[in-house]
């Protein structure tokens, strides 16, 4: 891969968040409205994902609170581990999303693919020591199996599941 390469493939990512940006309403506040029990928490995964998509350096919790405003947080702590939503429904919403504003389905493909995060701990679910490809052996952390969409008009990441080794289950 050219340097060409890596630029181009970043300028079409910047691409599509700027488009992501545009149409996130329509799918936080359309699509996704029923996968929330309350607007608190819906809006505030709105601020998440705005985060996420955003060119912070560093997306934990601390620094998505403050690029929303929040003083704390606690907000992006509270939906991460005790707002009520449906994780299921969120991923169809997604995915029906993507299929909507990508294309046809015949000319896209699903892109199976795992991606691996060293950790230092072991509270974090999944974590063990593992096969990690970032790490290209075995050593402590999670992997994640992704699905994405990729269609002529962009590619979007519908499914995730954590991959839950045998001892860890």
């Amino acid at each position: 891969m050219t340097v060409n390469d890596l630029e181009a493939a970043a300028a079409s990512t910047v691409d599509e968040a700027v488009l992501a940006c545009d149409l996130l309403d329509e799918l936080m506040m359309g699509g996704m409205a029923a996968c929330f029990s309350r607007v608190e928490p819906r809006r505030q995964a709105r601020k998440y994902v705005t985060g996420l998509i955003s060119n912070l350096p560093r997306k934990n919790c601390w620094a998505l609170a403050k690029q929303a405003g929040d003083s704390t947080p606690d907000k992006m702590q509270r939906l991460l581990e005790r707002a009520a939503w449906d994780a299921a429904a969120a991923m169809a919403a997604v995915s029906e999303f993507a299929f909507a504003h990508l294309g046809d389905r015949a000319d896209a493909v699903l892109v199976i693919d795992e991606s691996g995060q060293g950790k230092t701990g072991e509270h974090t679910a999944g974590v063990k020591r593992q096969y990690l490809g970032c790490a290209g052996r075995v050593a402590n952390g999670i992997n994640v199996v992704y699905a994405s969409y990729a269609a002529p008009a962009g590619h979007a990441v519908i499914a995730a599941r954590l991959y839950m080794p045998k001892e860890g289950r």
